[in-house]
């Protein structure tokens, strides 16, 4: 089908931006692309989306920033996408808008008079009400998420806490799956969003370059491997990951030499001062734990900082025995359901969940965990390294099927279904 996708460049300027959008065709494809200036990226993108309300909608309160200049320009910045936008449409169009960084694009194009069909879905979990009546400008944004017709989340959770702050800030009136304010009637819908599963199959990857030959490991073919693969973000939880491993050592010293915990960290909003900070506390844990635990011819953690294509982490997914997916805070975590995808029937690794992934509602065959118990997950952890194959390969039939289940094409089929029948 013919489309257009729209957004910000990822460019910026040091002087003001007053051009229209770049339009590309790829195919039946348009990509229309607007540049901003660096201030506006300061407040709209590194600012407001990344120090307001990507800390509040993952429940870390005491890492919100407040500044009115930042909601000012991410106001201006969803206007001026909208403007951009609007000659783009036609009155039959469906338009789809992704994520916390566009809430009020919507509001932007009715009040521009545009009455086509108009979804919003949030990629992150949604807060408790008294996290998110944090923002000084609750009510502002959720005024403006129902002028979409329908609005998605991950899952059933995420819902509650939405519908708890529409009645807190607003107090309209819910109706089944409809929330209805000064007259306006929006749909809430939970659409679990997936993987393309086919992609991680063993035979896509099988000749492709794994973690063993990237680590050296054909010699030492009896190694447990443990995986862990995020982007360096506080609310992946990866320092306290970290003194899981740690504490798993501690507790089973009969592990010295025979076990390995590979963590894969792509580099995240490097110019934010928290993952700034963050990164140079994860180092620091590994250099502390390695230099507490190794031994000649075994250091127990390779921390690799860098990104790896998708058909070389379905090989690194196929190689581990375990995969500690421990996020903090997450909207769903779609590594849990790619490590499950690489698997084999034949001997498949563990999943270890943490119960705040918005995947662990659905997932209830890994091993759920919670991240803060440090103890209780190293032993968790430790329980999964010795799991007996009829136990994994039973685990492992069951996560297959939620995986194939909630498909990305099925979640994307689903949410435009859904919105083009309202």
């Amino acid at each position: 089908a013919a489309g257009l996708w729209f957004g910000w460049s990822g460019r910026s300027s040091r002087r003001r931006v007053t051009t229209g959008p770049t339009v590309k065709v790829f195919g039946r494809i348009q990509l229309a692309t607007m540049d901003l200036s660096e201030e506006e990226v300061s407040l709209y993108y590194l600012g407001f989306s990344n120090r307001t309300l990507w800390p509040l909608l993952h429940s870390f309160p005491m890492r919100v920033v407040i500044r009115h200049d930042s909601y000012r320009a991410y106001r201006r910045i969803n206007q001026r996408f909208a403007q951009a936008l609007l000659p783009f449409l036609r009155s039959d169009d469906l338009v789809w808008v992704q994520d916390f960084h566009l809430f009020h694009l919507g509001h932007e194009l009715r009040r521009l008079g545009w009455q086509g069909k108009l979804g919003f879905f949030l990629h992150v979990p949604f807060p408790s009400a008294d996290v998110f009546s944090i923002l000084p400008w609750a009510g502002e944004v959720l005024e403006a998420l129902l002028q979409y017709d329908l609005v998605g989340v991950h899952e059933q959770r995420y819902m509650r806490n939405l519908i708890d702050s529409l009645d807190v800030e607003l107090g309209g009136e819910s109706n089944g799956d409809d929330y209805c304010y000064r007259g306006k009637t929006a749909r809430l819908g939970v659409f679990p969003i997936g993987i393309d599963p086919d992609a991680f199959r063993p035979s896509e990857y099988r000749n492709t370059h794994t973690l063993s030959d990237e680590l050296s490991l054909a010699n030492v073919p009896d190694r447990k491997l443990i995986l862990g693969v995020d982007r360096l973000d506080y609310t992946k939880g990866i320092p306290h990951r970290l003194r899981i491993f740690e504490r798993l050592l501690e507790r089973h010293p009969n592990l010295g030499g025979k076990i390995l915990y590979v963590q894969i960290s792509s580099p995240s909003r490097t110019r934010v001062p928290e993952y700034v900070q963050e990164k140079d506390q994860v180092e620091r844990l590994v250099g502390q734990i390695n230099g507490r635990f190794s031994e000649a011819g075994w250091v127990p953690i390779r921390y690799l900082y860098r990104s790896y294509a998708q058909i070389e982490l379905a090989g690194f997914y196929h190689d581990a025995d375990v995969c500690l997916v421990t996020p903090l805070r997450d909207g769903m975590n779609l590594v849990a359901k790619e490590f499950v995808a690489a698997q084999s029937d034949d001997s498949p690794g563990v999943l270890v969940l943490s119960r705040f992934a918005g995947a662990a509602s659905a997932m209830k065959d890994a091993v759920i965990v919670n991240p803060y118990d440090i103890e209780g997950t190293a032993e968790a952890t430790y329980r999964a390294l010795r799991m007996p194959v009829g136990e994994r390969r039973r685990r492992n039939r069951s996560l297959q099927s939620v995986v194939k289940r909630d498909s990305s094409q099925n979640w994307s089929d689903t949410f435009c279904a859904t919105l083009q029948s309202i």
